[in-house]
């Protein structure tokens, strides 16, 4: 519900922006209303000053039949604009201070352990997600150790940038873990990651040597073995890419983070 309630919050403030935007547009235009007569291959246009009028002055300049027409149609968005916010703001009034998920929490905690609730509280939900166990890829001999603020071993020193980030934002994640794809078999994605607000996980890939085209060919053939999957970047799947002269840039983390994990 709180989802529903921050969806609603922003469709209000974009209908506030454009109610104002077309009030501001409606000021100054010419009086009247816009009738179209068309007679075959010709399109004629008029202006209509009053409800008696019912033919109107004939428009020789088209601007003005476009003036006319873009003010009836920014008129009747306000107007809609107009019944759409007021229904938002009723529901904002009807809406229960405490809705079933909350009502949990006011519970004792050993009234609590006693209940089954219609939705898990999402701090149990995330301390679940977070104590999954599974089975880990190994690492070769010959590859450099890197270590995350967790105490994780990862593979590359992007990659350790990215968990100590996530780890810093709060973000939920696993390293590789394991995911099976129906008729192709086990991959391990970078990195799980939970948006803790809607409880969706997303698979996060970092493509780090981009530059390289033996990697580079490597890496758009995972892609599309995501795909072929239904996963999909901005839906399930996040990518950040880099090469030797274009690093990882952490103000783009930080973008990912914002609009995709919270």
């Amino acid at each position: 519900m709180d989802e529903i309630k921050q969806k609603l919050k922003e469709r209000q403030k974009y209908l506030l922006q454009i109610k104002k935007e077309k009030l501001n547009a409606i000021k100054n235009v010419p009086e009247g209303k816009l009738r179209i007569s068309c007679c075959g291959n010709r399109t004629q246009y008029y202006q209509r000053n009053s409800t008696k009028d019912i033919n109107g002055s004939y428009i020789k300049d088209k601007n003005l039949a476009k003036t006319l027409a873009q003010k009836e149609y920014d008129k009747k968005v306000i107007s809609l604009a107009e019944k759409e916010l007021c229904v938002i703001d009723r529901f904002f009034c009807n809406y229960p201070m405490a809705n079933i998920e909350e009502y949990y929490k006011t519970l004792h905690v050993e009234r609590q352990k006693l209940i089954f609730p219609v939705v898990e509280p999402i701090e149990k939900f995330v301390e679940k997600w977070e104590k999954d166990e599974y089975q880990r890829k190994g690492f070769s001999e010959e590859l450099p150790e890197y270590y995350t603020v967790k105490g994780e071993r990862v593979r590359s020193k992007s990659e350790l940038i990215i968990a100590d980030f996530l780890e810093r934002e709060g973000v939920p994640y696993h390293y590789e873990r394991p995911l099976c794809m129906k008729n192709y078999g086990i991959i391990y994605p970078d990195f799980t990651v939970l948006n803790i607000r809607n409880r969706k996980e997303f698979y996060w890939e970092h493509l780090g040597m981009m530059d390289e085209p033996e990697y580079a060919e490597k890496a758009i053939q995972k892609i599309m073995t995501f795909e072929q999957h239904g996963y999909f970047q901005g839906e399930n799947l996040i990518i950040t890419y880099e090469t030797r002269k274009i690093p990882l840039n952490q103000k783009i983390l930080k973008i990912m983070v914002e609009r995709y994990l919270r």
